[in-house]
């Protein structure tokens, strides 16, 4: 089964199997479709239209409090939050054809060197990285689908008023109004490191520290190790959050000052050679699928606009993209 889930009036039907509320631009939804993937595990899927606000809506609080995708059902148990899905995956999904992601056969180094790794990573604040990108162009180069044109300003707004949006969700919700007043105060805080350049600039300089660790780990691989992931020769949950924050970079537009042209040759040859993976094409949304979002963003008055554009991608990419939107 496959839903978007847009207004109140739906209900939630309690699935046999595994039941996925995300969004597929979802920073920590990616990383638990990737898993997902990763371990075969097949699951039925609720696309939760965030780009309209519906995770703040009564009938997602009820899942999630804190109006935040992904959240996992299986069966009568919700877990919220990208992390503990993994680790709920592993604990209760991991025979026969479902492939551990956190080895335990290859002895205690190893384990332990996967999961520092992956918390490393999973520091980064994905979405100060992003919306910062937006409010400070100077640090980034030839933006790629999704975060061009309409969308980013659509984000920029999107970001500048989120604070009283959920107030506002706060107020219309008294049920779960503490929790969503907590997060509108947690989200000014976040505001300042976004439109503050020096503050920006040192969250920059932090995930430079982490993409150093990155590159000397890979770096270690020598012929023996030609083939191996981040830790070891297996795909693992720090492959997972690496995968997803390179993928991310590169359509904000980090590439350049991260990895190529000879920066890091080892992320970059890495990020080539994890975009073959199958769990990689079902996870990233395709160049058909922006076209469709793109369209379906639009108001009416800008449909034409919104044609302008998709037809843009087909035929010649973000750079003829910039030039109808501007």
């Amino acid at each position: 089964m496959s839903s978007t889930i847009g207004d109140g009036s739906y209900r939630i039907n309690v699935s046999n199997g595994l039941l996925l509320y995300y969004h597929h631009y979802s920073y920590y939804s990616q990383k638990v479709l990737m898993a997902l993937h990763e371990k075969n595990l097949p699951f039925e899927e609720c696309v939760v239209d965030i780009i309209k606000g519906a995770q703040f809506e009564p009938w997602f609080l009820e899942i999630n409090p804190r109006g935040e995708v992904p959240v996992l059902q299986d069966v009568g148990k919700i877990i919220p939050d990208s992390t503990r899905i993994i680790d709920y995956l592993e604990d209760n999904f991991s025979n026969g054809d479902t492939p551990r992601l956190i080895p335990i056969d290859q002895g205690a180094e190893t384990r332990q060197k996967v999961m520092q790794f992956r918390q490393l990573l999973d520091q980064v604040p994905a979405g100060i990285v992003t919306m910062g990108s937006i409010f400070h162009p100077e640090f980034v180069k030839n933006p790629k689908a999704p975060f061009f044109g309409p969308v980013r300003k659509m984000l920029a707004n999107a970001e500048t008023n989120s604070s009283a949006i959920l107030r506002e969700y706060a107020e219309k919700n008294p049920k779960h109004k503490d929790i969503l007043l907590q997060k509108a105060d947690l989200q000014e805080k976040k505001h300042f490191q976004v439109i503050s350049k020096d503050e920006f600039a040192k969250v920059i300089g932090k995930l430079d520290n982490v993409l150093d660790k990155i590159e000397e780990e890979l770096a270690k691989h020598g012929k023996d190790k030609k083939n191996w992931w981040l830790c070891t020769d297996r795909f693992t949950v720090a492959d997972v959050s690496l995968a997803i924050l390179l993928e991310r970079l590169n359509q904000l537009g980090f590439e350049s000052r991260f990895w190529t042209g000879g920066r890091r040759p080892n992320i970059e040859k890495y990020y080539e050679n994890v975009k073959l993976r199958e769990s990689y094409t079902k996870t990233i949304p395709s160049t058909c699928f922006h076209v469709k979002m793109l369209i379906c963003s639009q108001n009416p008055t800008h449909l034409g606009l919104g044609i302008a554009a998709a037809v843009a991608i087909i035929i010649g990419g973000v750079i003829i993209v910039k030039k109808i939107l501007h």
